[in-house]
């Protein structure tokens, strides 16, 4: 083979080299991008099926605080309780849970961990939730809750029961049950469950109306899941906080409460239930979420005890409501287009709803409800849920310059 030949085949070679070497890296780069479009798709249809599955947790509208010009519909409506809800003791009444009369002699700490830590339960659920990635997962969440009944009747939040498929107590002697869900209220974040046994401890039920700033407040729970039975201590710190997170205005402790509290009971300095507490949980003006040391939240027993009656009859609570949208009236905007300030003024009236029969219209300002005056959203919201469908309310409206009264039945929805 003469020179000129070899010269050829030796060119000829190192180009099929070239042409495979090449073909090699383009199925590589060919085959990167795949796998990185197939991750990427993966990644964004499992952020979708995660945001569908918790679609009710980002519609659900929060209550409102009283902010001027902000508008609120009443009914504040609370969700249907859980299917698995069973309710069924139309006898029951909460007012056979508590003492009348004049509130007990102050015990020492140790007397009230005494008197109430046996009707304080470690509470474990069983939940399925969504991945990032569209799978399921089974998981454990903890909480706290309290006996009120020695049938078994057992107070928690509603939050730590959400999404169980299967719920267990553990009281303090060491017994264990399963329980079944009687009940929930997720706006009011109130739940009650029911263990099946008799002559249980059972706690007191107080009277947090005659709470003061600066008494003392125990709180009892299980905190972090794994400490059941931890006593904290502190005072009331606050009275009627009104926080956008909750329909009722929430007592403010400086008791120390940490996840796995929630649900748990705050207790007077005669051993009686005034609270049931809540995970602490402050809003940045961010919008990020912060916990602040020394700041904890309860809500009032009083407050509690009707949806707790609701619940352990029927199965749920039926919210008064009043079948309107409402906004607090701005003062400067009251001046600027004649409307009479102070007061709530009706944005719009649900058609066949209690307003509607009553003759609310667009327009008219609330003033006064069963007498009492309304100057936000809130207090009319607050007055309204001392309230039970089927009672007639005076309300006291301006509609113009004219000043009237007119009578409402409040209506009900779960």
């Amino acid at each position: 083979m003469s020179d000129f030949q070899e010269d050829m085949m030796e060119r000829y070679e190192n180009q099929n080299k070239n042409k495979k070497g090449g073909l090699a890296l383009g199925i590589t780069i060919v085959t990167i991008a795949v796998v990185i479009a197939v991750l990427v798709f993966a990644l964004i249809a499992g952020s979708l099926i995660h945001l569908y599955a918790k679609r009710d947790k980002f519609l659900r509208a929060a209550p409102s605080e009283s902010r001027p010009g902000e508008m609120v519909t009443l009914p504040t409506q609370g969700e249907d309780p859980d299917p698995q809800g069973s309710g069924g003791d139309p006898d029951f009444s909460i007012g056979d849970l508590t003492p009348s009369g004049p509130q007990g002699n102050s015990l020492s700490v140790p007397e009230i961990v005494e008197k109430v830590k046996p009707a304080v339960v470690a509470i474990y659920t069983d939940v399925v939730v969504s991945d990032l990635y569209g799978g399921l997962q089974e998981s454990t969440v903890s909480g706290s809750g309290f006996i009120i009944t020695a049938s078994g009747y057992v107070v928690t939040n509603a939050h730590v029961i959400e999404n169980a498929r299967s719920i267990h107590v553990n009281l303090e002697d060491g017994r264990t049950y399963e329980t079944t869900l009687v009940g929930s209220d997720a706006y009011a974040d109130i739940a009650v469950l029911k263990i099946d046994a008799q002559d249980l401890p059972y706690a007191e039920l107080g009277d947090s109306s005659r709470l003061r700033i600066g008494e003392a407040a125990i709180a009892i729970g299980n905190p972090t899941g794994r400490l059941s039975g931890t006593v904290t201590s502190g005072i009331i710190s606050a009275l009627d906080r009104e926080l956008s997170e909750s329909p009722i205005p929430l007592i403010q402790t400086d008791a120390a409460l940490n996840p796995g509290n929630s649900g748990g009971a705050l207790i007077n300095s005669s051993g009686q239930v005034i609270g049931i507490n809540q995970l602490k949980i402050i809003f940045s003006g961010s919008g990020s979420v912060e916990q602040i040391q020394g700041i904890s939240f309860a809500i009032p027993i009083n407050a509690a005890k009707p949806i707790i009656e609701g619940i352990i009859q029927t199965g749920r609570y039926i919210w008064p409501m009043m079948g309107i949208t409402v906004s607090t009236v701005e003062e400067n905007l009251a001046q600027a287009q004649g409307i009479h300030y102070p007061g709530v003024a009706v944005v719009s009236v649900e058609r066949g709803g209690p307003g509607d029969q009553a003759g609310l219209l667009a327009g008219d300002v609330i003033t006064r409800f069963d007498g009492q005056p309304v100057a936000t959203t809130r207090q009319l919201a607050d007055r309204k849920n001392e309230k039970n469908p089927g009672d007639e309310v005076t309300l006291t409206i301006y509609r113009g310059s004219e000043e009237m009264t007119v009578k409402l039945i409040l209506g009900g929805s779960a």
